[in-house]
């Protein structure tokens, strides 16, 4: 993907010189052709953003898909203007998205067990009636949700996982994990064969 974008860069890039230069050159044509390379320069910048918002779009996707936060993200290629403003915002979008592809792969098997987890333990909105109380598809308690969820129970102003949605379960699970491995559901990882 790197080359083809690099690629595709260049030939936009010599696009745009080519133009500026041939309407340097042409006698008494100077303002069509300044106007020609004008738009020939407009036709790179929009494939660039367009280039840049799929990009991030897969990025995103895949971040989501692999549990992790989302990161930070606007629009920045909307104020920017020029060929070599936007080749940098192109290069850090496929970076992440090259990331996060390569994390998904990584955390696929654990996140096929969760899956696995989550049809025994019920649906992500679930509230057990046992004391302690468990919350959500992955059937969460407090204490779970305070040691590795402290950021996300904030975000859902102190609202228990139930009211989390299933990426921000997962994510929380992942913390989990990372730690314990499954050890926290031990009847439903057993029965996944997972432990």
């Amino acid at each position: 993907m790197r080359y083809a974008t690099a690629v595709l860069i260049c030939l936009l890039t010599f696009a745009t010189a080519t133009a500026t230069t041939v309407a340097a050159t042409l006698p008494g044509r100077g303002s069509a052709a300044a106007h020609a390379a004008g738009d020939e320069a407009s036709a790179a910048v929009r494939a660039l953003r367009h280039q840049i918002r799929v990009t991030r779009g897969l990025a995103l996707r895949d971040a989501f898909a692999a549990a992790l936060p989302a990161p930070p993200h606007g629009h920045a290629e909307r104020r920017a203007a020029t060929i070599p403003e936007l080749v940098p915002i192109l290069v850090r979008w496929q970076g992440r998205l090259t990331h996060y592809r390569a994390a998904y792969a990584r955390r696929e098997p654990t996140l096929q067990g969760f899956a696995c987890i989550h049809r025994y333990e019920g649906p992500w909105n679930a509230v057990s009636d046992s004391d302690p109380t468990y919350y959500g598809g992955l059937q969460m308690d407090r204490t779970f949700e305070v040691d590795y969820g402290d950021g996300v129970l904030s975000t859902h102003g102190g609202r228990d996982a139930n009211a989390w949605s299933a990426h921000d379960q997962l994510m929380v699970a992942m913390r989990a994990y990372r730690a314990t491995g499954y050890a926290p559901w031990p009847n439903t990882a057993a029965a996944c064969g997972l432990l």
